[in-house]
């Protein structure tokens, strides 16, 4: 089907007959004239543009599409609907967004995007079988595209999903690698603008199920409502992700400082220990001429008894406190 498209055809639908044709991107117009509905897919480019011009789809449409690459409102025109839907293309713990645009008229819809989009090859592969059994009218496209994009969103948050756990693993295992702290960074970016896209959908698909257009159907908002129930849980998993990854680091964090704690605490002991030490040895090494135990026969002996009373007695305290 996409072969299709790329040969600047689009599909028909006569809702009547029940039959799907095809027309020439030029002839779109005389076909929406005659009754039928068309849906073709265009690159994000001039001459994707031009099909839109030939279409009766005003500048300021136009020039919308062309300047936007993100999340974009939706646009309610005297001549048609414009709104954009990013589909995310998850990379590992990297993410891509992709624009759709959606330009949506009397008896004609328009999506446009640069490059392969999954959404659409999703779409192409689902809407024979929907129009023989459901279809009633042209909103039923717009049905197709939110359930294949919310599909693209949910195998998207579930290789999110298996990277949160695989950074869990890492950090449980404890292992000195500094590059987790780049992974974390990257992966909970991603989910950030995972959810933001999903958002972006949510508020379009609400837009187009609920605000009164002749372009679309009233009998097909509410199955577009629907689609927001779905939206809704993909942005809160999202950010549930987001918030065990950020628990998961403040907890191997925690291990760390008390692990740190625990260093410092038997340095502070070794510390204590030979603080006495350090005395005596500063006294005894002061080099007065006078210092009465250096005349002792027995002095070099009694100094190492006081040192080891000393520490004996510090070792005892220390044991009795439970300090080590």
């Amino acid at each position: 089907m996409i072969d299709k498209f790329e040969a600047g055809l689009a599909v028909t639908f006569d809702f009547e007959a029940k039959k799907i044709g095809e027309v020439r991107a030029d002839g779109i117009t005389d076909a929406a004239r005659s009754g039928l509905y068309c849906w073709t897919h265009l690159p994000a480019n001039e001459s994707g543009f031009e099909v839109l011009r030939e279409a009766g789809v005003d500048e300021n449409t136009i020039e919308r599409i062309s300047t936007n690459h993100g999340h974009g409102a939706i646009r309610f025109g005297r001549t048609s609907i414009c709104c954009t839907l990013v589909e995310a293309v998850a990379s590992g713990r990297d993410i891509e967004l992709k624009p759709i645009h959606l330009v949506l008229g009397h008896n004609f819809l328009f999506t446009l995007c640069n490059g392969r989009s999954d959404v659409i090859s999703d779409m192409c592969e689902s809407y024979v079988e929907d129009f023989e059994q459901h279809a009633q009218s042209g909103g039923f496209l717009l049905f197709e595209l939110a359930d294949a994009l919310i599909f693209d969103y949910r195998q998207t948050l579930g290789t999110l999903a298996t990277e949160v756990e695989s950074i869990q693993r890492r950090l449980i295992d404890n292992k000195k690698d500094e590059s987790i702290f780049n992974d974390f960074s990257r992966l909970s970016a991603s989910l950030l603008e995972f959810r933001n896209a999903v958002a972006a959908a949510r508020e379009s698909v609400d837009g187009l199920s609920k605000r009164k257009s002749p372009y679309i159907n009233e009998a097909t908002q509410p199955f577009l409502e629907r689609q927001a129930m779905p939206l809704d849980r993909l942005a809160g998993d999202a950010a549930t992700e987001r918030t065990i990854l950020s628990e998961t680091l403040n907890l191997y964090m925690g291990m760390i400082g008390y692990r740190t704690n625990l260093v410092v605490d038997r340095l502070t002991i070794v510390s204590m220990i030979f603080l006495p030490l350090n005395f005596l040895a500063a006294v005894y090494g002061m080099n007065f001429e006078f210092i009465p135990e250096f005349q002792w026969r027995y002095g070099y002996f009694a100094f190492w008894g006081l040192a080891i009373t000393t520490v004996s007695l510090m070792m005892i305290i220390f044991k009795r406190r439970k300090w080590i």
